[in-house]
């Protein structure tokens, strides 16, 4: 294992305020997620009580809960999320930010249907780029 010693009184110290840290800051993320669930399949106010939130945010938490408990490599979570999710920032989203609001102009020029093409390009570059990164993780990991 690449740890700090258990009988190191300072390292034991910051796991225990990195425990505090992360009992009092996950709410904030995990509200976010759960919103977002409920954005994504378009769950009307109505449909959004306190006991459907509830259920909802059992199930998820049991989900994130269940699959944490498995991982043991968490610098793999950690390199595959950043590179997956860097990469979505960074190339996918603008670009199709971009290219909806081109595409919703009334009359679009020449140079900005071009633009948007560039973009998309420029993403599909963006996407290669992070599904190389993540295999070279993923792959310098298991061995």
């Amino acid at each position: 294992m690449q740890n700090y010693s258990t009988n190191d009184d300072l390292a034991s110290i910051c796991r225990f305020a990195i425990a505090v840290s992360l009992a009092f800051t996950y709410p904030l993320p995990f509200i976010g997620t759960r919103d977002g669930i409920l954005d994504l399949f378009s769950v009307s106010d109505e449909m959004q009580t306190s006991t459907n939130l509830n259920i909802l945010s059992l199930v998820v938490l049991s989900v994130i809960t269940s699959l944490a408990s498995n991982f043991k490599d968490l610098g793999l979570v950690n390199a595959v999320g950043g590179g997956a999710l860097g990469t979505a920032v960074v190339f996918v989203f603008p670009s199709i930010m971009f290219v909806y609001a081109v595409t919703s102009l009334k009359e679009v020029s020449f140079w900005l249907k071009f633009e948007s093409f560039m973009c998309l390009m420029l993403m599909a570059v963006g996407i290669t780029m992070g599904i190389i990164g993540v295999t070279t993780v993923v792959t310098d990991i298991e061995q």
